[in-house]
Formats: C-alpha cells, structure tokens, sequence
C-alpha cells in the first residue's frame, strides 16, 4: 500500500487530502504531532510513520473536517489540550490527570510494551533470566552487573518497571544515554549487552543503523504486555462530537486494519508475540466499557 506523507510547511500547514472550496465552512481539526519515531518520522520536509498512516486512514473517513497539522513537542501538545479550539492527537495515553480536559477515543493503537532489546545471536545468554514463558525476570537480570545496559535519560518505562530499575540505579553497569542514536551500534560493538526500549523504537533504530544482525524484545515478567493509545481531543462541545465521529469509524471497523500500519514496525522476531496478544486484547479488553464515554455526560 502506497504510504501517504504529510508535506510540511514551517511548523503549521493545511493537510491536502480531502480539501476542496467547501473548506472555509468546516470545523477545523488541528492535529498535534509530537517528535515521536516510528510513529511520526520527520525526513526530508515530510511527515511519514505508522501514526501518520493511522491519522491520514482516519482523516479520509472525516471529510466534513478541515484538517491542519502541527509539529509540538509531548509538552506543549498537552497544554494546548486545554484550548477553546479544536485540537487533537492520536498518540495519546488516556490518564485520570488528562481526563480532566481531554476527551478520549476508544483505544486506537494497541502496541508492544516496553522491552529488553538484544541481539538476536546473543540471545543463550539471557536464557538463565527467562522464566517458562520466555519473559525476563528483571530484577535478577540488572543482579547480574556483569550485563551493561542502557537506559534512557528521563524516561519512564511505566511503574512497575521504574521501582525495579531504581533499586538497581547506582550500579557501574547501567548506562544513561541522552540520545537513542547509537544504541544499536553500542550493542553490535559489545559496549551494550542489552537495552530497554519500546520495541518499535528499536526496530526503527535498527533500521536507520544498517546493521545485519537482528534484534529480539523479549518481554518483562509481571509487567503488563501491552500499551493503549488512542486519539485525545480538547474537551469543548467541538472535541466531542470529533470523538463520537471517530468512535463511529472504530465500530465499524472492528477489524482494526490500520493496526497493519504498526505491525510493520514490530521487529520480525516479534511480529507472532505481537498478533497473538492482540488476539488476546480484542476478545477481553477491548470488548470492556468505553473509558471515553465518562465525561460525555458532564
């Protein structure tokens, strides 16, 4: 499938697709974009990744919409959250704080959670760390110093892993890096032996490395498997007819074919872990209440 790109223009530019004479009538939809790769991939002047396929497949089911996009920081996308105007974002995770001005879609992308990063051929020497389903116990793998790992600066990898990695922070083998660059060639070069990323994020790295071997995610013991985003809208009367008109599109589409978007993202070796868990989020928790339909009644 030809992959649809957003052409930039400085930081704020009207969207193409769908656009005709009948646009100074309708609401304008401003999409915030934050830096966020494979999601959203800036290169050369135009926006491309798996979020940019999902926005640009949603935008052509909402025509009666003006779209305009917006490259802003995670930051700066929250605070205009609270605006009057219509802003919106697909890459959001719903929390109570953000419940409180944003209203959320039902769950869009469902993806892989934070994981340990390794080379495909060092692989044996994780195995003592493995449990029966093949998930790595954590704590006893940061026990073993003789492992360097890196680990991003200021990051959050959710709570159940941070009180895990703060009891081992002070130890010589933990590495904190500013920039996810060369992380792949820090593994391949023996500096690393592994590191924790989102699985996506470390096939993206991969790739822009152009290293041969393979990376593997292996997932972390008692930690949830999974991660939901979905598209948030500042919560005026405007965000939230635009929320009910995407929901309307995700009921129909039960499916959820632009999951296909992401998946192309998944490492190889972890594309089979990917669609069997998904099969297990579609027949549970997707099938639970709607968590966006909370503040459609205040």
């Amino acid at each position: 499938m030809r992959i649809r790109r957003f052409a930039i223009a400085a930081c704020h530019i009207a969207l193409l697709a769908g656009f005709s004479g009948k646009a100074a009538a309708q609401q304008e939809l401003t999409w915030a974009i934050p830096p966020f790769p494979p999601a959203y991939i800036e290169e050369h002047g135009e926006i491309t990744g798996y979020a940019a396929q999902t926005q640009q497949w949603l935008m052509d089911r909402l025509p009666q919409y003006h779209h305009v996009a917006k490259r802003v920081p995670l930051a700066r996308l929250l605070a205009e959250m609270r605006s009057d105007e219509l802003r919106c974002s697909l890459t959001l995770i719903p929390t109570e704080e953000r419940k409180e001005y944003i209203y959320f879609a039902k769950p869009i992308m469902i993806s892989l959670a934070p994981s340990v990063i390794v080379l495909k051929r060092q692989l044996p020497a994780f195995r003592p760390y493995l449990n029966a389903r093949n998930e790595v116990e954590l704590d006893r793998l940061l026990d073993d110093i003789s492992m360097n790992v890196a680990l991003r600066h200021g990051r959050s990898y959710g709570e159940f892993i941070d009180k895990i990695v703060a009891r081992h922070r002070s130890q010589t083998n933990i590495i904190t890096v500013g920039s996810d660059e060369k992380f792949i060639q820090l593994l391949e070069m023996g500096r690393l032996d592994w590191a924790m990323y989102l699985p996506t994020e470390a096939e993206y790295h991969h790739r822009k490395a152009n290293t041969p071997g393979e990376i593997l995610s292996l997932p972390i013991a008692n930690a949830k498997p999974y991660i939901e985003a979905t598209m948030g809208c500042s919560k005026t009367r405007a965000g939230k007819q635009a929320i009910e008109d995407v929901n309307a599109i995700l009921d129909a589409y039960p499916q959820r074919p632009w999951l296909r978007f992401y998946q192309a993202w998944v490492p190889p070796g972890d594309r089979v872990r990917y669609r069997q868990m998904l099969e297990t989020v579609t027949t549970t928790r997707l099938t639970q209440a709607d968590p966006a339909e909370e503040p459609a009644s205040q």
